[in-house]
């Protein structure tokens, strides 16, 4: 009887080589550029933040980055002398509520564009994206005009309605709901679950990455709106806050750390809310791809 003797080596194991890599002179070049461009983007934000500490005389005097005598009151004066906490509340609620609206008629209408199929759908869709092309100062008297018919000048609802849907955002939802299998959407439709189930339990839990990404699209879009917010809103009470801060050139022209402090309060709740959803909005825009 002859047996088959099958030779055994041990496992060749990996060994990362120590030498050190060499740098090309290319990379060594981009690295530069790319560090030059960071220092570029944060260091006036830097000097923001430590200028908005500052008094006024130390900052129009001293070249010193940090302050020597630490103050909050130009947060102080900020927050008692001009409608700095009602401005807040307004850009909260109008930026909250467009990106709610934009979240669900985004996602509604990619799925439909992605998944259903009916006469003229692609021919629909294009002329949905030219209106991507028209600049906003072409539409903005006639928006002006049918918003003061139906009674919402100097209100907020006057921004919120012309943004309870986006172009972009169905344009970016449809693309990521194409990659999306469409025999799940037949299986489901084969055990009785109607389009709003199918919709709502299945499509939006695999859609939260890139409607994270549209959130915070849509959020930041929102919440430094200047031009119609200024066409719209009138009273004091009324204003968001890019027109709380375009208005602090008025009443304190040369005091900076005003400025600085006011700057501040505007980006931080921005800057927070991104550092949350930054995992997802990376992981959104690879997911999607934006292809066309």
């Amino acid at each position: 009887m002859r047996t088959n003797m099958v030779e055994t080596r041990p496992a060749v194991r990996y060994r990362p080589s120590l030498r050190p890599q060499r740098i090309r002179p290319g990379q060594l070049m981009l690295h530069a550029i790319l560090l030059a461009m960071t220092l570029a983007a944060t260091v006036p934000f830097i000097w923001m933040v430590f200028a908005s500490f500052k008094n006024f005389k130390e900052l129009v005097s001293s070249r010193a980055l940090l302050p020597e005598v630490w103050t909050l009151a130009n947060y102080e004066d900020i927050l008692t002398r001009v409608n700095f906490v009602a401005a807040f509340q307004n850009s909260v609620i109008a930026a909250t509520t467009v990106t709610v609206a934009t979240l669900f008629t985004s996602s509604a209408l990619g799925y439909i564009f992605a998944k259903y199929h009916f006469w003229g759908k692609e021919q629909l869709f294009l002329l949905l994206l030219a209106t991507m092309m028209v600049p906003f100062a072409v539409v903005l008297v006639p928006l002006y005009i049918i918003i003061g018919e139906i009674g919402l000048i100097n209100h907020l609802g006057g921004i919120i309605v012309t943004g309870l849907w986006s172009t972009f955002g169905v344009f970016f939802m449809r693309q990521f709901m194409e990659t999306i299998p469409v025999e799940l959407v037949d299986a489901a439709r084969i055990d009785g679950a109607s389009e709003w189930r199918i919709f709502l339990s299945i499509i939006i839990p695999m859609s939260t990455a890139p409607l994270a990404a549209l959130a915070v699209f849509t959020f930041l879009g929102n919440w430094d709106s200047f031009l119609w917010p200024l066409v719209v809103l009138n009273s004091p009470e009324k204003q968001t806050l890019p027109l709380v801060l375009a208005g602090l050139r008025n009443l304190f022209w040369t005091r900076y750390e005003i400025w600085a402090a006011g700057s501040i309060l505007t980006v931080a709740p921005v800057m927070l809310i991104y550092s949350f959803a930054s995992k997802y909005f990376i992981r959104g825009i690879a997911m999607t791809g934006l292809k066309a």
